[in-house]
């Protein structure tokens, strides 16, 4: 479901998250801090309600989904309706989704009963005695328990009010031994083997564990985002979630919802061609990020991190264009605390957003480029030739990543964030591609097509892969389709089928295909990172500056200083001929170009530079 009249469709200014801090809140400083938002080129707000500040825990202020608190919430929605400002709501008080007020029937499962994972800094801890139980995301009835409760607290009356989105932030539940009422009996019936009598094996025997990750995967999908994107539409919302985390395919659940959102820094920028590559295929027109979280280095609270309200927007810059040419075009600054003139206040994992900062003087011409980028990246529809097979099979039969990989947002190989594409595909634009979607692939003697999008080619390199996926590449390989092994797959589980082999044998039997005989979109002296969309005969080219690849978490303070002016030579091809180019990358500057195809013919390949 698209909302045209969703602020963040209406427009491309970057929202904030907007972290309100447990306790009492007055009318006049929310009017304040919107002010805020709209005199600095902001498009509009996510609130995410969170833990009392510096550990006050008095009794003042409105306690979670109470009248006070909805009324805030609705005053707050009208004062962004006012000013032209978007008011998305986080679905719930920190994350995972959790509440003292949840039945523990609905609270989330382990092998052995009720997990022992509680939150202690949501809303409810300033006045609660108990942690707040963590919600059941295995179980679609306990999140209708849940929806329904949030709905008839305030937020279906807020989904009425005003355009918005509800927002599901990362998936940040304990892996071990997550389970769900009814594992035992689907694991048998799906694998006809007992999980439950083999339990302690689970550890030490990759096989069964992939098998018990497809479980999960399937629940993740089937009982938590498909209802959770229903809830929205049926409230009259859109959906806006994080999917990341999660132990599924994080590309099948992207497609679910209306606003893929991806994270950086602290997650790679490349990792946003997960969510790009789900709306890609799925005609989703926003792939948003929370941008700029911890970008030089998180501690824990009550620690202070480095470089905080000391950020160099040039240094803000470098991680905005890196994920822009990811695929990434609508920007969600992580974020501003809940402060006021009188009462200012900081948050620890984030960016610091406010005037006693150092991004005070460059935060709206800033927002402004932003907007510029983020509109122009929404034009047309992503242009691409070639679509990769995502090996999700590869990392499920995986453990835990080795200790110089781990950092505070990933510590296993299935939350997928050291999966990278290889370098000598970024010339061909490529999309990650899920096997679930494969069923729907097909291949008319000269493009593959996947709903509406068509593409020439598609690349399989993964040293595991289901059955299911690999017959359906055989089939579209028996159509002469163009499917490029860069090497054969095994088959992953306990399971073991002789089919397998011989689907194998049979398409190594079949004729050679390179890549190489594909044209490339654009084809450099040093590879690019880019991206690229197609509006009638314009195409518009985002090309981050070298010196802006491969950024990793933590940044570099001052890293921007090294992002010297360069010069490279390109060439661009697009279906009717190609075009020499040459890029002028100015100091800590990417290039937005746009290529009017019939214009740039009859001008000698002249280019707009916007």
């Amino acid at each position: 479901m698209v909302i045209k009249s969703h602020p963040m469709v209406a427009t491309s200014k970057p929202f904030a998250r907007w972290w309100w801090f447990s306790g009492k809140i007055v009318d006049s400083e929310i009017d304040e801090q919107l002010d805020w938002f709209s005199n600095n080129g902001f498009g509009g707000v996510e609130i995410a309600w969170v833990y009392p500040y510096e550990g006050k825990k008095g009794e003042e202020g409105p306690k979670f989904l109470d009248e006070e608190f909805q009324a805030l919430m609705h005053y707050t929605q009208k004062g962004c309706n006012d000013r032209g400002l978007g008011c998305d709501l986080t679905f719930g008080t920190l994350w995972p989704f959790c509440g003292t007020f949840i039945p523990k029937e609905f609270s989330s499962k382990a092998f052995d009963g009720y997990s022992t994972q509680t939150v202690d800094r949501s809303w409810e801890a300033r006045y609660a005695k108990k942690s707040a139980k963590v919600l059941d995301h295995l179980s679609e009835e306990a999140f209708a328990w849940y929806a329904g409760h949030l709905l008839s607290h305030g937020f279906s009356e807020a989904a009425k009010a005003s355009p918005l989105s509800f927002f599901c932030d990362s998936w940040e539940i304990e892996p071990e031994g997550l389970s769900y009422d009814g594992l035992f009996v689907d694991f048998e019936k799906k694998f006809g083997y007992s999980l439950k009598d083999n339990i302690q094996q689970l550890a030490t025997n990759a096989d069964m564990m992939f098998d018990y990750r497809v479980c999960i995967s399937d629940r993740v999908l089937s009982d938590f985002y498909k209802p959770f994107a229903t809830m929205c539409s049926k409230a009259g919302a859109m959906s806006r979630v994080q999917c990341h985390g999660a132990p599924t395919d994080i590309l099948a659940a992207y497609a679910l919802v209306d606003i893929p959102e991806s994270e950086t820094l602290l997650f790679d920028p490349d990792f946003a061609l997960l969510a790009a590559s789900a709306a890609a295929f799925h005609d989703k027109p926003l792939v948003s990020s929370e941008t700029f979280t911890c970008i030089y280095g998180w501690v824990p609270t009550p620690q202070t991190p480095p470089g905080l309200a000391e950020e160099l927007v040039d240094d803000l810059r470098c991680v905005a264009d890196a994920q822009f040419a990811w695929g990434v075009n609508r920007v969600v600054w992580h974020g501003k605390p809940f402060s006021t003139e009188e009462d200012p206040k900081r948050f620890y994992a984030s960016v610091h957003l406010g005037d006693d900062g150092k991004l005070k003087k460059d935060l709206k011409s800033f927002n402004g480029y932003l907007e510029t980028m983020s509109g122009l990246l929404c034009r047309g529809e992503t242009y691409s030739r070639l679509a990769v097979y995502f090996p999700l099979e590869d990392q499920w039969m995986r453990g835990r990543l080795p200790e110089e990989l781990r950092k505070p947002s990933s510590n296993f190989h299935w939350e997928l964030q050291e999966v990278h594409m290889k370098e000598e595909l970024l010339k061909y634009r490529p999309l990650w591609f899920s096997q679930a979607w494969l069923q729907s692939l097909e291949y008319d003697k000269r493009l593959f097509t996947y709903k509406n999008r068509s593409f020439e080619a598609f690349l399989v390199d993964s040293e595991w892969m289901l059955l299911d996926s690999l017959r359906a590449l055989a089939r579209l390989r028996r159509q002469g389709a163009p499917i490029i092994f860069k090497r054969w797959p095994k088959e992953p589980g306990m399971n073991k089928h002789e089919e397998y082999q011989n689907l194998v044998n049979e398409m190594q039997q079949q004729e050679e295909i390179e890549l190489t005989s594909m044209r490339p979109i654009l084809e450099s002296e040093q590879p690019l990172d880019f991206w690229c969309r197609k509006d009638g005969e314009d195409y518009y080219l985002f090309i981050a500056h070298p010196k802006m690849r491969n950024l990793r978490y933590p940044l570099e303070y001052g890293y921007s200083e090294k992002v010297k002016a360069v010069r490279l030579e390109a060439r661009f091809y697009a279906e009717k001929g190609e075009l020499p180019l040459v890029l002028e990358f100015q100091e800590n500057r990417s290039l937005m170009v746009r290529i009017g195809w019939r214009e740039a013919l009859g001008s000698g390949g002249r280019l707009q530079i916007l």
